[in-house]
């Protein structure tokens, strides 16, 4: 049996549809209260009737920080995709971020050493990926610096990695993905999928910055042929970047905005205008609770290029990217259908 953390957030929904229509088991770990709206919605995406999948995953409540608890989850288990943390940039949740995400892993993988499971799949991100210098594409070897300018969730990111490379080094058996930013559908008003609602509603500033991208189901076709045992040999304790393309801002906006056939975003962002815009956030957020749309952190990335070399998977097994275009054009068509053409 399969066990899935995060299975509620966006990777973690495609995840588990995937490994649900092969027909294998799979039980996912969820925080007590939490809704299953958001996997709904996602299956509803590829299935007229997702309820009989739906039904067919084992759900248990539970914390990853829970040692005792999340054991007896494990029971039965013989390979774990770990796809659980907390994702935010805001400097102020920094300890809770970095307490959470990387507790969680260690927990997660000391259980999974203890209890010998064969495979483990980690979800990370290429926030973990070191900076290259700018036009460099950074690769799996480069090296991570921490710095005053390390956001929190990259920090998390990192920090869960070594707990990782700490329990391969004791004899866990683990494969770590390093995904760019994922182009699909999925929960409009947060993550990634914002991107699209954004575009849709008029978003009217574009910046000089760009980065990797790569396609939803690109992420969950690379966790799984990782790990599939054919592979197995040849793939596990390494990481792999996933990146179909290197893109700048502004390219992506527009390219979201010919699928929605409205108006590209015509207004530059520069650094002035960007910290005026998360300070002003940042005080909107003390007067009234509401989460920042930028923050510190996004504002210093915006006008950056951080480029990332996804090419090792293409080697190591038979895999070959979505364009990012037909990535867009897909996503688009199912925002279409779910939220303007009903």
């Amino acid at each position: 049996m399969i066990f899935v953390t995060g299975g509620t957030g966006m990777v973690g929904a495609h995840l588990i549809y995937d490994l649900i229509t092969k027909g294998e088991k799979v039980r996912a770990l969820k925080r007590r209260g939490s809704s299953l709206e958001r996997i709904e919605k996602i299956f509803s995406f590829y299935s007229s009737d997702p309820r009989p999948l739906l039904n067919a995953i084992d759900w248990v409540e539970g914390d990853i920080l829970n040692k005792e608890g999340l054991k007896e989850h494990l029971e039965g288990i013989d390979q774990i995709y770990h796809a659980a943390a907390i994702l935010s940039f805001d400097s102020r949740e920094r300890d809770l971020i970095v307490a959470n995400n990387t507790e969680g892993t260690a927990n997660l993988v000391d259980l999974a050493l203890t209890m010998h499971i064969e495979k483990f799949c980690h979800i990370s991100s290429i926030a973990a990926i070191g900076s290259a210098p700018e036009g460099i594409e950074a690769n799996e070897e480069h090296p991570w610096r921490f710095s005053r300018e390390t956001s929190p969730y990259s920090q998390s990111k990192y920090l869960s990695e070594m707990e990782v490379w700490r329990a391969i080094l004791q004899g866990l058996n683990a494969v770590i993905i390093n995904p760019a930013v994922i182009i699909g559908p999925g929960d409009w008003k947060s993550g990634s999928s914002l991107l699209i609602s954004r575009v849709w509603k008029g978003f009217r500033f574009y910046t000089k910055g760009g980065t990797g991208f790569v396609d939803i189901k690109d992420v969950t076709t690379a966790a799984q042929l990782l790990m599939a045992q054919e592979n197995w040999e040849s793939t596990k304790n390494q990481r792999f970047i996933l990146n179909a393309e290197n893109i700048r801002f502004r390219d992506i906006f527009n390219l979201i905005a010919d699928e929605l056939e409205v108006k590209r975003p015509s207004l530059y962002a520069g650094n002035i205008t960007l910290n005026i815009a998360w300070r002003l956030s940042a005080l909107l957020r003390l007067l009234t609770g509401i989460t920042p749309s930028i923050t510190r952190d996004t504002a210093r990335s915006a006008n950056k290029l951080s480029y990332y070399d996804g090419s090792k998977i293409c080697r190591t097994v038979e895999f070959i990217y979505l364009p990012i275009a037909k990535s867009v054009k897909k996503t688009v068509q199912i925002f279409k259908k779910d939220c303007i053409i009903r």
